[in-house]
């Protein structure tokens, strides 16, 4: 016969084992791309968090930066046991990145149809480019005034 804690840690994961998977997965949402790029959680394990980095110069910054990253990890991994982060040179699992929605077509400004005035100043400007750039950003900006 098995003993019924190893029955049940088959089929129930330990809460470090959750905390673990939880951290894993917010790790990409709540660190700066250039972290994310660089640095990855490998373990946890007794409340420390092993993170491989890609250098040892990295492990050094992210060392100084250790109470800032753990507290972004406590506040969106909520109730996880972490108590602290190892920074060691290996290699890096691949990252559980979440797709990122693409962004909608920017909407055109609304245009303003340019006082005579303002046609005739745009007249002396000998650069056709620069001429319609210039009128464009007087029409956005005369309809923005309304």
């Amino acid at each position: 016969m098995r003993a019924l804690a190893e029955l049940v840690g088959r089929v129930h994961p330990r809460p470090e084992e959750v905390d673990a998977a939880r951290v894993m997965a917010a790790w990409s949402k709540v660190m700066p791309e250039r972290i994310v790029r660089r640095a990855r959680p490998v373990s946890l394990t007794r409340g420390v968090l092993f993170i491989n980095v890609t250098s040892s110069g990295w492990a050094q910054e992210l060392h100084h930066m250790h109470d800032e990253l753990l507290q972004r990890l406590r506040l969106e991994v909520k109730g996880a046991r972490i108590a602290a982060l190892r920074f060691r040179v290996g290699p890096l699992p691949d990252a559980l990145v979440r797709p990122r929605r693409p962004r909608p077509p920017p909407v055109p400004p609304p245009l303003e149809i340019l006082p005579e005035s303002v046609g005739r100043a745009l007249a002396g400007v000998a650069d056709d480019e620069l001429r319609e750039r210039i009128a464009r950003a007087a029409a956005i900006s005369l309809a923005r005034m309304k």
